[in-house]
């Protein structure tokens, strides 16, 4: 489409990728506009609207993965022992405190069956990240919506706290937030985890836990596994690029992950836990996805700065800022130039969550935004 912004400019003096970009950048083939011949359209968009790894799995995982079908025939669960224990090992936690399920969203959905089954209410933030609320749903439970705060949009946990009743059977807490990228102190969150905790589940997700770098946020898996009634997730969809392959990780006391496992109707395939287990070995490139997602975030930033956009601090790959016009307006205008982004998050609903792709897309992504909207 040659009505549509070209990328030979910017792309002018450029630096060559660095050395770890040369080994990593060939894993995806999603749409980028560093890979050659691809041309941003609306019928083959740049991926903005799902917090993907642009970057896609390890080399060494797709390695592990293929030598696992050697042993993936068999019904032992081969590798779950060895990646609980690297797991338990990197964050000082025992691995019979650990459960691996095909990917978080497996335990977010056995906890909202299980409030449903105990007769109870969900309580969560508005918005928030929509498994467990939206299945919740679908089997009839009640939910009890917090708006998040007015002045930093953050999750309100003292009106969480006063809005507790004893229907309450589960609180879904997702740190940092989604789709808005916030934290919660650490300080305040385990005060709010200790307390509430003693009236009913806690849950809390953290599926970006590796992105963040705000030195006010803490994991909450250590106060887990010493905590009853207490749960925290993880994913390897996010920072690893496992979204279509499916591995995450639940922290609690054992009682609690029995009475999980004891509802999951499906299993992590073999292949999937022995690329997991490769995959969380190479620090390299957990390190290279996060330096190029600081890069892109640095990009946005800039583009926001330039132009005085209001918009949230990212703990995350995904940012959220205002655009002042409404939604299916901004969707439509980004993607006839080859950019999908996200889906409208009621009540915010002239505000956009664009998710990071690589940093020459997210430039991309900048002339488009100055074109259309300045």
């Amino acid at each position: 489409m040659k009505n549509i912004l070209t990328r030979r400019d910017w792309l002018k003096g450029t630096s060559s990728l660095a050395a770890a970009s040369l080994v990593y950048a060939t894993s995806a083939q999603a749409q980028s506009v560093t890979v050659k011949g691809y041309t941003p359209s609306p019928e083959d968009p740049i991926r903005m609207s799902s917090n993907e790894n642009p970057y896609g799995i390890t080399r060494s995982a797709r390695i592990a993965m293929n030598k696992a079908y050697d042993v993936s025939h068999l019904y032992s669960g081969s590798g779950r022992r060895e990646l609980a224990a690297h797991i338990a090992a990197t964050e000082g936690i025992p691995a019979k405190n650990i459960s691996i399920g095909s990917g978080s969203k497996e335990f977010l959905k056995v906890m909202a069956l299980i409030t449903e089954l105990d007769g109870g209410t969900v309580m969560a933030a508005n918005p928030t990240y929509h498994d467990l609320v939206r299945y919740s749903g679908w089997v009839g439970t009640n939910i009890k919506w917090i708006d998040v705060k007015k002045d930093d949009m953050s999750i309100d946990l003292d009106a969480m706290k006063a809005a507790y009743t004893d229907d309450v059977k589960i609180i879904y807490l997702c740190n940092p937030n989604n789709p808005i990228p916030t934290i919660m102190h650490k300080e305040k969150l385990r005060e709010f985890c200790i307390e509430m905790s003693k009236k009913c589940y806690v849950m809390v997700d953290e599926a970006y836990h590796e992105y963040v770098t705000d030195p006010d946020y803490e994991s909450m898996a250590q106060l887990a596994v010493e905590t009853e009634n207490m749960i925290v997730t993880r994913t390897a969809s996010k920072i690893h690029g496992f979204a279509g392959i499916r591995v995450g990780f639940a922290f609690a006391k054992e009682n609690l992950l029995k009475l999980m496992r004891e509802r999951v109707t499906g299993s992590v395939n073999t292949a999937a836990v022995h690329g997991a287990l490769a995959s969380y070995k190479d620090q390299k490139y957990i390190d290279f996805v996060v330096g190029k997602n600081n890069e892109a975030l640095d990009v946005l930033y800039k583009l926001f700065a330039k132009h005085n956009v209001k918009h949230i601090k990212a703990n995350s790959n995904f940012v959220f800022f205002k655009t002042g016009i409404d939604f299916p307006e901004v969707k439509a205008r980004f993607l006839k130039h080859g950019i999908n982004i996200g889906r409208p998050f009621p009540p915010f609903l002239d505000w956009c969550r664009v998710s990071t792709s690589k940093p020459e897309d997210m430039e991309y992504f900048a002339e488009v935004y100055e074109k259309e909207f300045i």
